[in-house]
């Protein structure tokens, strides 16, 4: 149940985000010139029951993020009183299931990357266009509807709940709200409801179709609403905060780092990449990207492309654990420069995702010769990257419709000069360096900011977000041509590899 919510007046020039990730639990305390002051971490350990099962103890979520908050005001001291609005973002289609007269779980939280809806997925493959069509996502167990039909059909407890209209579910930023506000306020936002196969992006709205598909009764879920709303007020050692803002991490990334036009794009480049393109009030469906809802407000909804790359961190961990090319020491932008010759790997370790989608592939390496030393094998698993992020402009690039404007880049491994000057060279334009690692928090802090009037609009918080760097493109367009013509064959060739010999 959503109660009704009163207008609250701005308390501060600060914002409280929580930061709710898969290892750990955030708060960050960001001023109304977008710096952040300080953080606090409180650490967050999944179980794993099973192979290929990943859960977390709901209690042990909470209790991480109300310790983040917690000790972050003993930081900040009597600066907690000046804060206007928290800001939530999460990771996605993480999902619980609760009783809500207690607010006591019936289950442990079943994380994203957990695989037991995988078989429930690909019995429904017959409606894989359907789902497709309606959600903008490909059908797979990642998301939430597999896994709540998996806990009502297995967990007891659960079942007894719902003949009783007591079961609710939701994802880890519906689970803190109702515990922030003591219950008060039940819902979910846009992009968290677009991560779950149930959602229509076109009607912004639980799909009647898509619950039946999955067995899943609407009376459990969570109301709907903008990324940017008024859900309710957080009670926090006897101080109440209103919360403004609910977000996803990825669609955090783009707002925190300023794409806010049609048009513009931002790479992250972190233990798994993912681009994200912004298309403005339009909603476009290509083959080999997902399409969601990238913000919201009352008034108007932000809809984005996304591309992703498995493993980007654990091609590197491959080459320093496994094969011992690289140590953690070593600068690998100079190891790149030390390369003398040019060989291409396909890094698939754990599979190749958009626009390929592809979990059988192998890695792959080409260009071998008794000259080739571990320097050009780095200088490979760098560039694949790059590579991989091309492929999947080529896709918007191939369709027409979008016309790229600016790309900024961000995330840990955004730091490695050499990654975004071939990224510059492959795609020919520039890439503006921004923010490693808080674009998340700030793309959330914006959010809430906004809603309570810290920040009159998008334009303003645009003028917070600055490039450290700008890359510009420096190879030879026909160069570049070959090159990628060569990592076309890359890729074709161990697509036929792993078809033929797995």
């Amino acid at each position: 149940m959503l109660k009704k919510l009163r207008k609250l007046k701005p308390m501060g020039q600060y914002i409280l985000v929580l930061d709710q990730g898969i290892s750990g639990s955030r708060a960050i305390l960001v001023d109304s010139k977008g710096k952040i002051i300080t953080s606090v971490e409180c650490p967050l350990k999944p179980v794993f029951p099973k192979p290929g099962l990943v859960e977390y103890k709901p209690g042990d979520i909470l209790k991480s993020q109300l310790n983040a908050i917690k000790t972050l005001f003993r930081k900040i001291g009597s600066k907690k009183k000046q804060i206007s609005a928290i800001g939530i973002t999460n990771q996605p289609s993480t999902i619980i299931l609760w009783d809500k007269s207690t607010g006591k779980p019936v289950y442990n939280a079943i994380a994203y990357q957990d695989t037991r809806g995988a078989d429930l997925c690909r019995e429904r493959s017959v409606q894989r266009d359907m789902v497709r069509e309606r959600t903008g996502l490909i059908l797979s167990h990642c998301y939430t509807a597999s896994k709540i039909k998996w806990l009502l059909d297995n967990i007891k407890p659960a079942r007894k709940l719902l003949d009783k209209g007591n079961l609710v579910c939701g994802t880890v930023n519906t689970y803190l709200i109702w515990h922030l506000t003591r219950g008060a306020v039940f819902a979910t936002d846009h992009t968290n409801a677009a991560h779950t196969l149930l959602f229509n992006i076109f009607t912004k709205s639980w799909d009647k179709e898509l619950l039946e598909l999955f067995s899943i009764p609407a009376e459990i879920l969570p109301p709907i609403l903008p990324t940017s709303h008024d859900y309710g007020e957080a009670t926090i050692e006897g101080q109440a905060i209103p919360i403004h803002a609910s977000i996803v991490e990825h669609q955090s990334s783009l707002i925190g780092n300023g794409c806010f036009e049609e048009g513009d794009v931002n790479i992250n480049y972190g233990k798994d990449g993912f681009l994200l393109i912004n298309t403005g009030r339009k909603i476009f469906i290509l083959p080999g990207l997902l399409t969601t809802i990238a913000w919201s407000n009352n008034n108007n909804t932000t809809y984005m492309l996304e591309g992703s790359i498995h493993g980007v961190n654990h091609i590197f961990e491959w080459l320093r654990n496994n094969l011992g090319f690289i140590s953690p020491k070593d600068n690998i932008d100079d190891i790149c420069k030390r390369s003398g010759e040019r060989v291409f790997i396909l890094p698939a370790l754990s599979g190749i995702s958009s626009p390929y989608w592809n979990s059988n592939i192998t890695t792959c390496i080409f260009g071998l010769k008794s000259t080739t030393t571990k320097n050009d094998i780095v200088r490979s698993a760098v560039e694949s990257i790059a590579f991989l992020v091309k492929d999947n402009f080529n896709i918007i690039e191939r369709d027409g419709r979008i016309q790229l404007k600016k790309i900024r880049a961000s995330g840990e491994i955004s730091s490695m000069p050499y990654l975004l000057q071939f990224q510059s060279d492959l795609l020919n334009m520039p890439v503006y360096k921004t923010q490693d690692h808080d674009a998340f928090d700030l793309g959330a802090a914006f959010l809430a900011g906004i809603n309570s009037r810290i920040w009159q609009g998008l334009l303003p918080v645009e003028r917070l977000v600055t490039a450290k760097k700008t890359f510009n493109p420096r190879l030879d367009e026909q160069d570049t041509r070959k090159l990628y013509e060569r990592w076309r064959l890359t890729c074709l060739y161990s697509k036929e590899w792993s078809k033929n010999f797995t």
